[in-house]
């Protein structure tokens, strides 16, 4: 794989696939060609001093909020505009209301209910019916696309909640309770693991903290800003 960006295509897809084929050396298989970025509408210049500085965000957001926003909110193939305050908006609501959220209130509903896990199951991706269109949008590094599939489970499974109640469940019918949150932990690994390209350490927690036997609640794993 070669990836550039758009304003060398000339030199890394004609020259230097010449010189593989001069030096005998393997070309490369697919060449990703990908935009770029522009801050609250103007282009990055260092002479206007709007330059991002990456290793700021990440210590202020955390690497695996800037890897999202950046692969969630933009596409590849088009030049995208960014902003801190866009960063922020995506962070509350995403991955504090969104995706963090439905992990804390799954985790609570199984402890409250001393629900059991088949340890088993956990980390495993056999039980996984991975969507053709989640996989046509990684093969065409469509990956804002891939993410929007994973957030549309993220609030089908939330709307599934809203509408079974656990909660009451839980008061009235322990057997169909149970079997409502079994429902969310599966689909939880699920999404924990068409996650794992994009979020690896956030994935990697939610999978440690639904592999059972047992389900607690832990810190939130996106704090809302």
């Amino acid at each position: 794989m070669h990836v550039i960006g758009k304003g060398i295509i000339r030199f890394h897809a004609v020259y230097w696939p010449a010189f593989l084929i001069c030096a005998g050396l393997a070309l490369p298989k697919k060449l990703f060609v990908h935009e770029y970025f522009t801050v609250n509408g103007q282009k990055m210049s260092k002479t206007l001093g709007n330059v991002i500085d990456p290793f700021a965000l990440i210590e202020k957001y955390g690497a695996e909020a800037l890897r999202y926003y950046f692969l969630a909110h933009f596409s590849p193939f088009s030049d995208g505009d960014f902003s801190e305050e866009k960063l922020k908006q995506a962070y509350n609501a995403d991955l504090a209301n969104g995706l963090g959220n439905l992990i804390a209130r799954v985790a609570k509903l199984c402890e409250t209910a001393v629900y059991q896990q088949m340890e088993a199951q956990s980390g495993t991706e056999e039980h996984v019916l991975f969507d053709e269109a989640y996989i046509k949008a990684l093969e065409d590094f469509r990956f804002n696309d891939a993410l929007s599939f994973v957030w549309q489970k993220i609030t089908l499974l939330d709307r599934f909640i809203n509408d079974e109640k656990p909660w009451e469940l839980a008061k009235t019918n322990s057997q169909r309770n149970l079997s409502v949150l079994a429902h969310c932990v599966d689909q939880i690994q699920e999404i924990a693991i068409l996650l794992r390209p994009f979020l690896p350490e956030t994935a990697k927690l939610i999978e440690e903290q639904f592999k059972g036997p047992k389900i607690m609640s832990q810190k939130p794993m996106f704090p809302r800003i």
